[in-house]
């Protein structure tokens, strides 16, 4: 245990990453995170992505007018106001955040929620990624393999607790 302790001195403070989509089991996560950071004098990154494969092409027809005719043009503008959306709901919690003392920063990112999620992790050397996860009932246990969370823990390279 102390090898691992003084690997964390050595390259500096614990990073904890914390996916949040607006849900409650979200919110168990970044509480959760929040513990982990207080304990471990950890920094908390708190990240929304837009899932780009999941906007309808029904939304996107709304913003298709003269001066934009493309689809294209149009999804990107509906994934910035997801965006816009997300950057607000979550202010006040990254607010609550600091008002506790604890360093945390917001990040956005677009694409398959999964992969995006360990990209960032990697990317930003993540020490550990704190994930909520609905429970699944027995009838949808089985049905269930392409959760997020659960896709997120299979190709980690940093250790993930789901909160349930």
């Amino acid at each position: 245990m102390s090898s691992s302790a003084s690997s964390h001195t050595s390259k500096g403070t614990s990073l904890i990453l914390v996916p949040h989509d607006g849900t409650e089991m979200s919110e168990k996560a970044l509480n959760k995170a929040v513990e982990f950071a207080q304990a471990l004098r950890a920094k908390i990154i708190l990240l929304h992505i837009v899932d780009d494969r999941i906007v309808p092409a029904s939304d996107t027809i709304g913003f298709v007018s003269d001066e934009q005719p493309s689809l294209e043009v149009a999804k990107t503008q509906l994934i910035r106001i997801l965006k816009q959306g997300a950057e607000l709901m979550l202010k006040d919690r990254i607010s609550k955040v600091q008002q506790r003392g604890i360093d945390i920063r917001f990040m956005m990112g677009v694409g398959s929620p999964a992969e995006e999620i360990v990209l960032i992790a990697e990317s930003e050397h993540v020490d550990l990624i704190i994930t909520g996860s609905r429970r699944l009932n027995e009838i949808f246990k089985n049905v269930a393999l392409g959760s997020v969370a659960r896709r997120v823990s299979e190709i980690a390279k940093c250790p993930v607790m789901i909160i349930h």
